[in-house]
């Protein structure tokens, strides 16, 4: 009898054939994965949190356990390997259990670890003990406080430069942390020596801060909380130049003259320091200005601050010079102003003065003040920032000399107006 040979390739064009096959081989395969599941194996489990439990009296005391933030434990566990393949360091608990009755006080204690299961898998076991199987915490009162940041470069610089004082990129720290380590730090630095010989700005980067106790010795922050542990060291060199120091008047009559002979300003130069830019932009550094209200027909002794340009040094330290005017080849005549002008008056109201006159002393050169005369005369008062006034207020009054560029009035006057 002749015996058909099966062709393989076409059972697998049979529907039936197919649905038959893939049921057979997924039952296989079933049963290989569930054997193999089921078998027993181990696995460490790393990167575990350490748990440190403090009494509640502890906690009420305001006790702090320092030391744990970088460290973590590990068990090994066994069991099947379904189980392990879904075990993770948050299944697992590890902790110091004598701790809670322990520690009561501040200090350094020594913890032994145990583990325990967490989470709904509990069908393996924990095979070792915990490692490390024993901790050293520290235990204090939490504090924090702020310190200056103190630098102390040392560096060389060119002498034809000004080395301005060392400025940082941050001047203050906050610090936190165990209550008796925060309260030890007796200064905050950053330090560094520069061997070259400076001749422009410079800049260190990334310079660690570094923290010491009033015996000059090292504290070590690895319990520490700062707010940035490195910080950037600037050392501007500035160019030097010296300029004449020179004074400058508020209401000084443009026809009026003043001669180098009159001036007497000391100290007459001073050395500044900025940039090459800023130095090149400026010609002298003048004085505060004086109002020529207060200049009489005398010799004039004034103490001025000078206007140092913002961004500049004066290498002599010096921000004020003495003035010395004399004008005592100028002559007073004493006149009375009785014409009173408004300025600014609020629209539907009118001003008059209670006060009938004011004395004032006209000073310039005696050939002016000869042709001067009381109608020449006349008080300016201006009612800006009391629009809304009604009554009778004093004012300041300023005096104005018509037909005269060479004369001034010395003094400052008031008088009293009544606003309807």
């Amino acid at each position: 009898m002749k015996i058909k040979k099966i062709n393989v390739r076409k059972l697998f064009y049979n529907n039936k054939f197919v649905v038959v096959f893939s049921i057979l081989l997924a039952f296989l395969l079933w049963i290989k994965f569930s054997s193999s599941s089921a078998e027993s194996t181990s696995k460490t489990i790393s990167n575990i949190p350490i748990n440190v439990a403090l009494s509640e009296s502890a906690q009420q005391d305001g006790l702090v356990v320092f030391g744990l933030e970088n460290v973590t434990a590990e068990v090994s566990v066994s069991g099947s390997r379904l189980v392990l393949g879904q075990l993770t360091k948050d299944n697992i608990q590890v902790f110091a259990q004598q701790s809670a009755g322990l520690i009561n006080t501040t200090g350094n204690y020594t913890l032994e670890l145990s583990a325990k299961k967490t989470g709904i898998f509990t069908d393996y076991e924990i095979t070792s003990s915990v490692a490390p199987r024993f901790i050293n915490v520290f235990v204090d009162h939490y504090k924090t406080k702020s310190f200056e940041i103190a630098p102390e470069i040392k560096y060389k610089s060119d002498p034809k430069y000004f080395s301005s004082p060392v400025s940082l990129s941050e001047s203050s720290i906050t610090i936190s942390g165990p209550d008796s380590i925060v309260s030890a730090i007796a200064k905050v630095c950053v330090e560094s020596e520069l061997k070259d010989t400076l001749s422009k700005t410079t800049t260190i980067y990334d310079l660690p801060i570094s923290l010491y106790d009033e015996n000059g010795k090292k504290i070590s922050y690895s319990m520490l909380d700062m707010s940035f542990v490195k910080v950037d060291a600037t050392i501007a060199l500035l160019s030097r130049k010296t300029f004449k120091v020179v004074p400058t008047f508020n209401n000084k009559p443009d026809g009026l003259s003043i001669y180098s002979n009159q001036i007497n300003v000391s100290p007459a130069y001073v050395e500044i320091a900025a940039t090459e830019e800023m130095l090149s932009s400026i010609d002298k550094i003048e004085l505060e200005s004086i109002d020529f209200t207060k200049i009489k027909a005398i010799s004039n002794d004034f103490n001025l601050a000078l206007k140092v340009p913002s961004g500049c040094r004066s290498l002599n330290n010096i921000y004020s010079a003495k003035l010395k005017l004399d004008m005592s080849d100028m002559a007073t005549k004493r006149l009375s102003v009785k014409q009173f002008d408004f300025l600014n008056l609020s629209e539907g109201k009118t001003a008059s003065c209670t006060t009938s006159s004011i004395t004032v002393d006209v000073i310039g050169p005696p050939a002016e003040l000869k042709s001067i005369k009381a109608n020449n005369l006349h008080a300016q008062i201006d009612l800006t920032g009391n629009e809304n006034f009604t009554g009778v207020t004093e004012l300041p009054a300023k005096i104005i000399i018509d037909s005269n560029n060479k004369c001034w009035v010395y003094g400052t006057y008031s008088v009293n107006v009544k606003v309807e």
